[in-house]
């Protein structure tokens, strides 16, 4: 990437017209003010500044073409300082080619010549060419990685357009003294001035651009912040200017998110993660109607219950089975979920998990598998750190096959869930979990798609299916 490839010709026809005008400008200034020049034709002084010109306009192109392969500055910046660079080597080949044409001349009509060049293109209009820069990559929609920054930006304009002013008063002030039309003193008097106010108003500059960074670093580390999920981030809103209204509507949008994110983990709690967050992407963020129904999809149903529940309610009051209840969920859906498993609902003490809704490359058949062997072990677990409570059974009925999966009830109460004839049977192959077979039973269906070594327990005849089903289980158990 470069100058010559980004921004077209048209665009730095424009560039270099901006050199035609600082050529037209000098000449005028020449024939004007200074004395030697006042002598030379204005052909002469066309033909000295146009050879300087075609020199100028060559370089800047041998320029534009130079490879950008520095990430720590933007393109714009890159063509910026090459203009710089072609300004002030302009500005030596055209004191040195005045020199040659204009031999009699005395050195300071050269060196005022270059610094003109300096002063003039190198300090005032370099800026108007890295404006130009800008706008075109902006309007090309070029992505831009790296960032200029904004108080530098202001700090180095208000500098040149504070110098380069005085350096010309400067000049100014020096011809009127070579002339003789003012006292060395009074000269002395009017550049002592300028120099003390340029002082004061680098000063002011300085105080105000690190002000500026300061606060521009704070919303760019705000921004951050908020990017990376730390939506307490608050910015100070004190300025009085566009910089403080930008706060105040970033630490409002960071309120919003922060909302969004609690109604979000709130919403989690009642369905899955992963249903909450993709909900909330098609209804909530891009504003689509809630589409009722699902569509047809092949999951893993793994269906949980406790065993002897009833008489074990009748033992304790409310308030202990509920927390029993939590504790005991709470194990169970961490193993669920870490098995990439989501938890579809709670029937009073069984639950209702399915594998494979999110359509990932994964066998879901053997994370079912695998959830159900570590639910076991977690129980066992959990009976072993709560002695004093009454020691839980469960079984577990895994099945394979289509389902409907969507939402289901009113645009008014929705809930999402699967729904057919896998649900069924999985229900029934979780009430075939009692003794004497073992506490995890799973059909033909999935034992042909795990690596797991298995047993074949036998045939079950199941309530509502007309044929029986073949029963597996895991020789480990």
């Amino acid at each position: 990437m470069n100058i010559s490839t980004t921004i077209p010709f048209s665009v730095r026809l424009q560039l270099h017209l901006i050199a035609f005008l600082a050529v037209i400008f000098l000449g005028i200034y020449g024939k004007i003010v200074c004395p030697f020049i006042d002598s030379v034709t204005i052909i002469q002084l066309a033909m000295s500044l146009g050879i300087v010109t075609v020199f100028h306009l060559i370089l800047r192109e041998i320029l534009f073409n130079l490879s950008y392969q520095t990430p720590k500055i933007s393109l714009a910046r890159f063509g910026f300082y090459l203009s710089i660079i072609s300004w002030i080597i302009t500005g030596i080949i055209a004191m040195i080619v005045h020199g040659i044409i204009y031999p009699t001349f005395p050195l300071g009509s050269h060196i005022k010549l270059m610094v003109g060049y300096w002063a003039l293109g190198a300090g005032m209009l370099a800026q108007l060419e890295y404006a130009m820069f800008e706008r075109h990559i902006r309007k090309c929609c070029l992505q831009q990685y790296t960032s200029d920054r904004l108080a530098k930006r202001l700090l180095e304009s208000f500098m040149v357009f504070t110098i380069v002013p005085t350096m010309a008063m400067f000049l100014l002030v020096a011809r009127y003294i070579y002339e003789g039309i003012i006292t060395i003193g009074v000269g002395i008097e009017i550049l002592f001035l300028s120099l003390f106010l340029v002082c004061i108003a680098l000063i002011v500059a300085r105080y105000w651009g690190k002000t500026l960074q300061e606060d521009t670093d704070n919303i760019l580390q705000g921004l951050s912040n908020i990017g990376g999920g730390h939506f307490d981030t608050t910015l100070n809103v004190k300025r009085a200017d566009e910089l403080g209204q930008v706060a105040y509507y970033i630490n409002d949008m960071a309120h919003g998110l922060g909302m969004r994110e609690k109604i979000k983990e709130a919403f989690g709690r009642f369905v899955s993660p992963e249903i909450a967050e993709k909900f909330i992407q098609d209804y909530v963020q891009d504003g689509k109607t809630v589409k009722m129904g699902g569509e047809r999809t092949e999951v893993t149903i793994l269906m949980c219950d406790l065993r002897n529940f009833t008489p074990l309610s009748e033992t304790l009051n409310p308030v202990e089975l509920t927390e029993l209840l939590n504790a005991y969920f709470s194990e169970m859906v961490t193993v669920i979920r870490s098995n990439n498993g989501m938890v579809d609902k709670f029937i009073g003490d069984a639950i209702m998990a399915v594998f494979g809704i999110n359509k990932t490359e994964e066998n879901h058949c053997e994370l079912a598998v695998q959830a159900a062997i570590s639910m076991r072990k977690s129980l066992e677990d959990f009976n072993d750190k709560h002695p004093n409570l009454p020691t839980l059974q469960n079984g577990v009925g895994i099945h394979c096959g289509e389902v409907v999966a969507g939402y289901i009830g009113s645009v008014d109460r929705l809930e999402f869930t699967v729904i057919g004839r896998a649900v069924n049977i999985a229900a029934r192959i979780e009430s075939q979990t009692k003794s004497p077979n073992p506490p995890i039973l799973f059909s033909q269906e999935v034992a042909d798609r795990i690596s797991l070594p298995l047993i074949k327990v036998g045939m079950a005849q199941l309530k509502g299916v007309e044929q029986a089903v073949s029963l597996f289980s895991v020789s480990s158990l």
